[in-house]
């Protein structure tokens, strides 16, 4: 696995930072990642939760863009929140703090990432790749509205 962190997220001690507000966490225990598998009844894949043990989440830029990736910690009760009874099958991952969730969506035995409106509906998904690093390249060069 490339290295996702250097290549695609902004350095905390960047100039060029999205408004100097980059922040990295302390890498997530294992034990938390397979608690929230297990209360999600899903298996994360592997190039997510090498993400998560880098860095349990992530407030700042991708490319361009602002994103907010969830600690560990909070993707249960997101996911009850955001997904609920109106979207079942999305685990809820970050945001762009606007209009967009970042979520995986677990309706087939292949995972994908995409992004989803708060306000929409199930064909309001896009996928952005079956990897967390296809996800954030296309977040990195803000071409998932070509698709």
């Amino acid at each position: 696995m490339t290295d996702i962190i250097k290549k695609y997220f902004s350095d905390p001690s960047s100039s060029e930072d999205y408004g100097g507000i980059s922040k990295f966490f302390p890498a997530a225990d294992l034990d938390n990642i397979k608690q929230v598998e297990k209360l999600l009844a899903i298996k994360f894949p592997e190039d997510y939760i090498a993400f998560l043990r880098r860095t349990n989440g992530y407030n700042g830029k991708v490319g361009q863009s602002y994103s907010i990736f969830l600690q560990v910690e909070q993707i249960e009760r997101y996911t009850k929140e955001y997904g609920g009874e109106i979207f079942p099958w999305i685990v809820f991952i970050g945001t762009d703090g606007g209009n967009e969730m970042y979520v995986i969506d677990t309706r087939d035995d292949k995972m994908n990432f995409g992004i989803l409106p708060y306000i929409g509906d199930k064909n309001d998904f896009i996928s952005l790749g079956s990897t967390f690093e296809i996800f954030v390249d296309h977040l990195y060069h803000n071409d998932f509205w070509k698709k």
